[in-house]
């Protein structure tokens, strides 16, 4: 009983904190800031109260790159890119599906997030471009080039296109392993959202590590990234191994 009560109110808490962003957000545009700049302040703000108060405590090993970068990681649930963007500023690539998700997929919108369709090839390319264009403007992305959620030990293949937007773009690629000490962390198979979410967030604590490598360079960070985070992940006693995956994130 207790769980479902901390659950309940992370949920309200989450929910609440989101919409005052939200409206913070329009604030600052009616009041003259552009919304490029606004977004961002958001993502800070939010990012600065929610973590701790959902019961995040994940260990930091590696440097975090401040400057303009491609950060590139696994993909295990929907809190992956909370437990990055903690350490980092960047925009998000996700799912469309995440942008139709009731405040959640407005708030993502309007902090950055680049939505990509990823079952279609159109979308992939503008996707792509869009990642190329933010990184020129020294803006930093971070994206999960799985293109699905999964529970390791290995990661699944990397999509190349994101990597291609970096080395044309001129800047660096640094991989990212996430892992948790919990099973019940992993969004895969059959979850759905809000049961997953009261489930997760009924945990007293969620643990694990977060690690930063070394900066990639070249038209191969593809491979160089992929094999870094599954040697990482591997050394690292990550979560158990879960024989399905799902396109959920």
């Amino acid at each position: 009983m207790l769980g479902w009560f901390r659950a309940f109110w992370r949920f309200m808490y989450f929910g609440f904190t989101t919409s005052f962003g939200i409206a913070g957000f329009f604030w600052k545009v009616l009041t003259g800031i552009p919304k490029e700049e606004a977004g961002p302040r958001l993502r800070r703000w939010w990012l600065r109260h929610v973590p701790w108060k959902l019961g995040l405590h994940m260990e930091l090993h590696g440097d975090p790159y401040q400057g303009t970068c491609l950060y590139v990681g696994n993909h295990i649930t929907y809190i992956d890119p909370i437990v990055v963007l903690t350490h980092v500023d960047a925009n998000v690539v996700a799912k469309a599906e995440i942008s139709k998700w009731p405040i959640m997929g407005y708030g993502a919108s309007i902090v950055g997030t680049i939505f990509v369709r990823r079952e279609e090839k159109s979308s992939r390319r503008e996707t792509a471009k869009a990642i190329r264009e933010a990184l020129e403007k020294n803006i930093s992305i971070l994206v999960f080039p799985e293109g699905t959620t999964s529970a390791g030990p290995q990661t699944l293949p990397f999509r190349p296109r994101s990597f291609e937007a970096a080395f044309q773009a001129g800047v660096p690629v640094q991989p990212v392993a996430i892992y948790y000490d919990s099973p019940k962390v992993a969004f895969v198979g059959n979850h759905t959202f809000l049961p997953h979410f009261f489930n997760l967030f009924a945990m007293k604590e969620i643990h694990g590590k977060v690690t930063f490598g070394p900066l990639l360079y070249g038209e191969d960070t593809c491979d160089q990234a992929s094999r870094w985070i599954n040697d990482t992940m591997l050394r690292a006693d990550p979560i158990p191994v879960v024989n399905e995956y799902s396109s959920k994130t």
